[in-house]
């Protein structure tokens, strides 16, 4: 096996993985009723307004992991690209709850 096929596995079996582990926790959580108050582990047991919130409050770590990339990697281009992709997802991810949650006040 060369090298190279060592690090395609080493990048897909983890995002497999990862991904039939949220597809488990998406399918056993969508019909249960969702958590407003309290404190629950699974993000998917939560309404939007709590998972709203816990975006806004796990931006701090978001911060510290963009500055020991930093210090990992230097200000390069890849520096660059993955501070960006981070905080473009925060935002998309902050401002889909919002405006779910606003649509659950609504309603």
């Amino acid at each position: 096996m060369t090298f190279l096929n060592l690090i395609a596995l080493s990048l897909v079996i983890p995002i497999v993985v990862s991904f039939i582990t949220l597809l488990g926790f998406y399918l056993y959580y969508r019909k249960k009723p969702k958590v407003d108050k309290g404190f629950k582990f699974a993000y998917y047991a939560l309404s939007y307004r709590r998972k709203f919130w816990r975006t806004v409050y796990s931006m701090p770590i978001c911060i510290i992991s963009i500055g020991v990339i930093y210090l990992t990697l230097g200000f390069s281009k890849l520096f660059i690209f993955i501070t960006f992709f981070i905080t473009i997802l925060f935002a998309i991810q902050a401002t889909y709850n919002y405006v779910m949650w606003q649509r659950e006040l609504k309603q």
